[in-house]
């Protein structure tokens, strides 16, 4: 089994957008990255659900309440 490597995939995707390679190749490259991305959280034992939680949070705030909460959060962890 290959290990997951959504940090490649995601250069994929930026290049895609950089260079214009249109929305289905994008796409395609997005699905690996989110694909790898949940291949490794599984590896490591996080819960999608988890993740999906931060992200509700998330996009019931600003991005400045987000970030200063992300902050708060580290100094606590």
């Amino acid at each position: 089994m290959h290990t997951p490597d959504p940090k490649r995939r995601g250069k994929r995707v930026v290049s895609n957008l950089e260079n214009n390679e249109g929305e289905s190749r994008t796409a395609s490259e997005m699905a690996d990255v989110l694909y790898h991305s949940m291949a490794l959280l599984a590896k490591k034992g996080v819960k999608i659900e988890d993740v999906l939680q931060v992200l509700r949070l998330r996009f019931s705030q600003s991005g400045i309440e987000e970030k200063k909460s992300r902050v708060f959060q580290k100094s606590m962890d």
